[in-house]
């Protein structure tokens, strides 16, 4: 099974068994920037612990739970991978968390088409470039601060700066938001 395959079975799979969610990391960002290529796709699903237990008699064909449960580190949140059979390719399951921010984009998501004729939910371009800073700062990861880089060049006139901002603040990230402006306004100029 080819990985946009696996995620948009997984995707339907939610849909049908009710279980709200978004999907984050690299298939937001190359949504609201540029496009580059991942291992893996990243979600995050809002399910009451009761309903979680049911997660492995609905996976699609060709995915397995793996054993072993684990914690994403900067919001601390419960992670369960999928591994698609015969792939390197994973797919990463956050439960929502109880931190603000994590609320937050997770109240403000949008339906958006990321795969033709299928509506999939999404954070905003503004929660993307939020969050891929806090792991930026946190895990001092190049590739999420380059991710905020190329949202902010696509999406710069579209963008909610005062809530960006407001976020940033609350997360003591807003000096790696200015080094990311500051590197995205070279795109800016040449609009």
């Amino acid at each position: 099974m080819k990985a946009n395959d696996a995620l948009l079975a997984l995707l339907r799979v939610f849909k049908e068994a009710s279980f709200p969610y978004m999907v984050v990391g690299s298939y937001s960002s190359n949504f609201w920037g540029l496009p580059r290529s991942t291992k893996d796709a990243d979600v995050v699903v809002h399910v009451a612990s009761e309903r979680w237990i049911e997660l492995p008699g609905l996976l699609p064909e060709g995915i397995e739970l793996d054993d072993q449960m684990s914690f994403e580190m900067v919001t601390s949140t419960r992670r369960e991978i999928l591994r698609v059979v015969g792939s390197p390719f994973e797919i990463e399951l956050f439960r929502l968390s109880d931190d603000l921010h994590d609320r937050e984009r997770f109240s403000r998501r949008v339906s958006e088409e990321i795969f033709p004729g299928e509506l999939v939910f999404l954070p905003t371009a503004e929660d993307v470039i939020v969050q891929k800073l806090r792991w930026s700062a946190a895990a001092k990861r190049p590739k999420d601060f380059a991710d905020v880089v190329t949202v902010m060049q696509v999406q710069w006139k579209n963008l909610d700066w005062p809530y960006i901002e407001k976020w940033c603040a609350e997360h003591g990230t807003m000096g790696v938001l200015e080094e990311a402006k500051k590197e995205a306004s070279v795109a800016w100029e040449d609009a």
